[in-house]
């Protein structure tokens, strides 16, 4: 007979105070099953550091009250014919 491998199955469970917490995570210990534990402000943190990230500046010949200028310069705010 052929030999299956391991399925491994994943299950997040949320805790509101550090008793439940420590409670289901001895329970796992306890089983030999391998625990991965993230905080929300360990999160929180992560997204605030992707987000910086992804936040830049860039380095032009205008200065920004030029550029704001200019963009408001281009836009197109002529009244349109629509027939509904």
């Amino acid at each position: 007979m052929p030999r299956q491998e391991a399925m491994t199955h994943t299950i997040i469970i949320e805790t509101k105070d550090e008793k439940d917490f420590e409670l289901i995570k001895g329970l796992a210990d306890r089983l030999g099953l391998s625990v991965k534990e993230e905080h929300e402000e360990e999160l929180l943190e992560k997204q605030k550091a992707a987000f910086k990230n992804l936040v830049g500046s860039w380095v032009g010949d205008e200065t920004g009250d030029e550029l704001a200028a200019r963009i408001h310069s281009a836009r197109n705010d002529a009244p349109r014919d629509v027939q509904l």
